[in-house]
């Protein structure tokens, strides 16, 4: 018998992946309506492919949205929304797979595919909505185009590093293995989570390009200090 939903919920939650170190919105939100989400898409029947084309399928609606509807406060907070919902789902796949006790190489290439187009397409949806709906100064586009840049490396180099990590059998450094709540407040301008909140401001577009400028700035820090991190433990290894 199919189990319920409720049932479902709490063996997730047995099983679940650890939080530490995962941005505050992942720890907080994400992780749990994922758990929710893929339980009752097993309730459902639904597989893990499955999930991850529906969350593609919200994700890369509200990118296309961003680019095609001018940002009222209705458009912005619809379109955040929407990307919310996609991420949600992300998180779901993943979960749903260890609810049907595996996964499979192919789902999880799915999975990074869909991420790196939609890392590879929403700054751009956004620097065309700053183009055709706002009267920024065309030095202003290149913060979408930077974020862009960095989060393109960041993503990347992280996938890189688990993968040479897990097959190469490095270990964790001890602050990475047990990095618990500092870390998820030094990685908050890496949260996906919180650019999606940040994009409910896009009708209000000096305020927006303020925040995400600063977002970015942090990113770029991050980013910057991690880099070098990952390469020492690395050769420290080899």
């Amino acid at each position: 018998m199919t189990a319920s939903v409720a049932e479902n919920i709490r063996a997730l939650s047995r099983a679940q992946k650890s939080n530490a170190g995962a941005p505050l919105y992942s720890r907080i939100i994400n992780r749990p309506a994922g758990r929710v989400l893929a339980a009752v898409a097993h309730r459902w029947g639904m597989t893990p492919d499955q999930v991850t084309a529906l969350s593609a399928a919200c994700t890369y609606t509200g990118i296309a949205l961003i680019a095609l509807w001018r940002p009222s406060v209705l458009a912005a907070v619809s379109t955040a929304l929407l990307l919310m919902l996609g991420y949600a789902l992300d998180a779901a796949d993943g979960q749903l797979a260890r609810l049907r006790h595996g996964g499979s190489r192919a789902g999880e290439w799915l999975d990074h595919v869909a991420d790196s187009i939609k890392l590879a397409t929403i700054h751009t949806a956004i620097a065309i909505a700053l183009f055709r709906f706002t009267e920024v100064p065309d030095a202003a586009l290149l913060v979408p185009l930077a974020f862009g840049a960095v989060q393109s490396v960041h993503f990347f180099s992280y996938i890189l590093t688990y993968q040479l990590r897990h097959h190469g059998g490095t270990p964790l450094a001890r602050d990475e293995a047990r990095p618990g709540l500092l870390k998820s407040v030094l990685s908050v301008p890496t949260d996906y989570g919180l650019m999606c909140f940040v994009l409910m401001i896009r009708f209000e577009p000096v305020v927006f390009l303020w925040v995400y400028g600063i977002m970015l700035l942090g990113y770029a820090a991050y980013l910057a200090a991690a880099l070098p991190k990952w390469y020492l433990e690395l050769r420290a290894s080899s």
